[in-house]
């Protein structure tokens, strides 16, 4: 009886976070005969748009640091980054076209792990997820940090049934994994995770949209009929602008957040912009969670934006989601009023009865670095930056796709800023809102507010 030989088809998989997940998009892009699977954990998918220029503004700082620290041994030679910055700034270069990983061509099973918290890693994570082109893919969004949730007993577990199920043909149900599970961040120790959904955002959410109220500072639902500038200035304090709203009862947001606004510089022909969302409890505390032992890692869903890299690419850009060219610079004429759409980070959040919302746009990065221990973009803020609202920008500016996931929410406005009058600019607002804030944190918060308005107006009244 003559032998016979039966040939086994090797199968490999890709599996791992931060560079090596952004390895994982280029190489399954290439569609290797043996590659099975890939399960990249939080990784940036576009060199120019999730490390080098962020919103457009660049950020050698962190480049450097990286090529120091991942590449440090003597005489070592290495492409130098930072120098590609200054010699390419748009993204139509060849060199960075060359470093955008083309996700729509990976067609084997993928299982993505992703979080809100990481500002290096979630945009291009979550865009990756968008447009990858496998019909087997599935997203897993935790609630901490990607190294410690990677380590995790029970995500490595889950690991190891997605590839023995793809591997070694083990019949375990993981086709029967929901497609997306996300998390709802409370701030306050009450996180939910393990939240099914079809899609992300989630089928059920309805957009909600608020409009900027320059009178009274407020996120409105309905928006203002007259017109009015606010100024901010990027060289003095304060150097922002912000609005907000009190929920009066539990609103859940979950999705792309996307804000629209009318810009105008003066004594300047650029700005960077920089927009947060805050969660303020009711006793005026500002909530966030730390994600790594440092403050400036403080979750906080944060965005920025170079208003000359405003043009948006009219293939990548969808009504949910902007997607900036960035391609050219377009400078700011004297008097000229663009229109910027910023779009920030994904989030899912629940507000509490009592609880703020606030949106800051500020001419500074006031939060911190992408990465602790860098000191974070370089931005050429300078003049004077005003912001329109209200008036002929009634239909469009204001803080939008914002999904509400429970119910529709009522407006709290007895409880709105209102120390000032329709042709009050923002400066004397602010610097008062920062002394107030200032008192506040000295007696580390309050309870009663009728006995701290009381000292209020006893001390600046």
């Amino acid at each position: 009886m003559a032998d016979s030989t039966r040939l086994v088809q090797p199968k490999n998989s890709l599996i791992r976070n931060f560079i090596l997940a952004f390895s994982q998009w280029f190489i399954a892009a290439g569609q290797p005969p043996h590659l099975t699977c890939i399960s990249p954990t939080e990784g940036l998918q576009d060199a120019y748009r999730d490390l080098a220029y962020i919103g457009g503004i660049p950020d050698p700082n962190f480049l450097h640091r990286l090529q120091i620290n991942h590449v440090s041994a003597t005489e070592a030679k290495r492409e130098d980054m930072t120098v590609e910055m200054e010699a390419y700034p748009l993204a139509d270069a060849e060199l960075w076209k060359d470093k955008v990983a083309d996700v729509s061509k990976i067609t084997v099973p993928t299982y993505v792990v992703a979080s809100y918290s990481n500002t290096l890693h979630t945009m291009g994570t979550f865009r990756s997820w968008r447009s990858i082109g496998s019909k087997e893919k599935w997203l897993r969004i935790h609630d901490t940090q990607e190294c410690p949730d990677y380590y995790n007993a029970e995500s490595t577990e889950e690991l190891r049934k997605f590839f023995d199920y793809y591997l070694l043909g083990k019949q375990n149900g993981w086709e029967k994994t929901p497609t997306v599970r996300y998390s709802i961040l409370d701030f306050q120790a009450n996180n939910k995770t393990g939240l099914i959904a079809e899609t992300f955002p989630p089928r059920e959410s309805q957009l909600q949209r608020y409009y900027f109220s320059g009178r009274t500072r407020t996120l409105q639902l309905n928006a203002d009929d007259n017109e009015l500038p606010l100024r901010y200035f990027p060289e003095a304090l304060p150097c922002r602008v912000s609005f907000h709203t009190v929920f009066e009862k539990e609103t859940t947001f979950i999705g792309y957040p996307k804000v629209k606004l009318f810009m105008e510089a003066e004594n300047t022909d650029d700005m960077d912009v920089f927009v947060w969302v805050q969660k303020i409890d009711k006793l005026g505390n500002v909530l966030s969670e730390f994600v790594v032992p440092n403050r400036n890692a403080a979750l906080q869903d944060f965005t920025q934006d170079g208003a000359s890299a405003r043009h948006l690419d009219p293939i990548l850009s969808t009504d949910e989601i902007s997607a900036y060219s960035f391609d050219r610079a377009e400078k700011l004429s004297g008097k000229e009023i663009v229109e910027l759409n910023i779009v920030l980070s994904p989030i899912g959040m629940t507000y509490n009865e009592g609880d703020t919302l606030r949106v800051m746009i500020s001419s500074k990065d006031e939060i911190g670095s992408v990465m602790p221990g860098t000191p974070g973009c370089i931005t050429n803020n300078k003049g004077v930056h005003i912001l329109h609202t209200g008036g002929k920008y009634v239909e469009e500016s204001g803080f939008k796709n914002f999904n509400i996931l429970l119910n529709t929410i009522t407006v709290n406005y007895q409880s709105t800023l209102n120390y000032f009058d329709n042709r009050s600019i923002n400066t004397s607002a602010e610097s008062f809102n920062a002394k107030v804030k200032a008192f506040r944190s000295q007696i580390r918060g309050v309870r009663k507010i009728d006995f701290f308005l009381f000292r209020l107006s006893n001390l600046f009244g």
